[in-house]
């Protein structure tokens, strides 16, 4: 759906088109202090999305969690601060994205957990052990394909921070990749991070005030968000790395994920985003129509970077991906409010 222009703030405001796709429109996005009335009219009631970019100043300072929980690194982007790693045994909801189970594939969760079995450090062999024994009960209990296996599981923080070191340290050029610390919701974080991650002035002030739900994303590119659209409006806010979020209206959005369903056989399933999307050939096929060559035109895209936000409204279908693949660190957070 094109952005069209309008008035935001005395500045126009239009669309131009995202570098991650040529051929797609973008979303109407704004570099102007945001005033909560101008957001009320043209995007909260209007239910239109809108691109938010860091020159906006969209909370009159950067999030905190921007230099609190990250540190810029020659290799892989970022490591984590020391202020982060005090958080290091929080329980937090970790997505794993098994590869083809190849000792010769480089992402191989294998070459991992091979590496922190032989550290000195026991909260790191432990860890080991702990992911060893999940991936092998979650394996022999799979019904879905080989190299497609999904898993989810509890692990501290430093399961995290250890990939994103194996990383960095790899002797042979292995690189854990998607390893995804998944919709953690921002009220069972410890509350210095949770201090971190204030909501900006329009998710409290545009509507009611109701923050409905919260949550923080952070993982080793790629990352990947399926096809599936929000009850609520949504804020999504990059703290690290760049992401790039596709999106229709719930109409249209609605036609193209049925459409992908009808393909398999499937009639109506959750469009909510959901474990079926994130495995097997609902996941790819749901890839292929939102992310593949034959795309419809009518999909708009939007890339964010560090510090850009992008409001979201009520039913709308996105998917969101790392523009990154190589197992750099990505995070981001977002609100659902109404």
């Amino acid at each position: 759906m094109p952005c069209r222009s309008f008035r935001w703030a005395g500045v126009r405001i239009t669309c131009q088109r995202d570098v991650f796709s040529r051929r797609l429109s973008t979303v109407c996005q704004t570099q102007s202090p945001v005033n909560i009335a101008d957001f009320q009219r043209d995007a909260f009631h209007a239910e239109r999305p809108l691109a938010i970019r860091k020159s906006a100043n969209l909370q009159d300072t950067e999030l905190p969690a921007m230099t609190e929980w990250f540190s810029p690194s020659s290799q892989f982007g970022a490591i984590f601060t020391p202020h982060l790693q005090r958080f290091s045994a929080a329980s937090l909801p970790y997505e794993l994205i098994l590869p083809a189970n190849n000792a010769s594939d480089p992402r191989n969760i294998h070459h991992f957990l091979d590496w922190l079995a032989r550290t000195d450090d026991p909260f790191r062999r432990s860890l080991a052990s702990f992911l060893t024994e999940h991936i092998s009960y979650l394996e022999r209990n799979s019904e879905t394909e080989p190299g497609t296996r999904f898993l989810r599981f509890e692990a501290p923080l430093a399961l995290l921070e250890a990939g994103l070191r194996f990383n960095q340290e790899s002797p042979d050029g292995s690189v854990l990749q998607q390893l995804y610390i998944a919709q953690a919701p921002l009220n069972t974080l410890p509350k210095e991070l949770q201090d971190d991650v204030p909501a900006p002035d329009i998710v409290t002030k545009a509507g009611r005030g109701d923050i409905y739900d919260s949550s923080v994303w952070i993982g080793l590119e790629p990352t990947y968000t399926p096809w599936h659209r929000d009850p609520n409006p949504n804020l999504f806010y990059q703290l690290w790395s760049s992401k790039v979020v596709r999106l229709m209206p719930p109409r249209r959005g609605e036609q193209l994920f049925l459409e992908a369903r009808a393909r398999l056989g499937h009639g109506g399933s959750s469009r909510i985003r959901g474990e079926e999307m994130m495995q097997g050939a609902e996941r790819q096929v749901l890839l292929d129509a939102v992310w593949g060559k034959g795309v419809s035109d009518d999909m708009s895209e939007v890339s964010l970077d560090r510090g850009d936000a992008l409001f979201i409204p009520k039913g709308w279908w996105h998917s969101v991906k790392s523009a990154g693949s190589h197992g750099s660190l990505n995070a981001s957070v977002n609100w659902w409010f109404r």
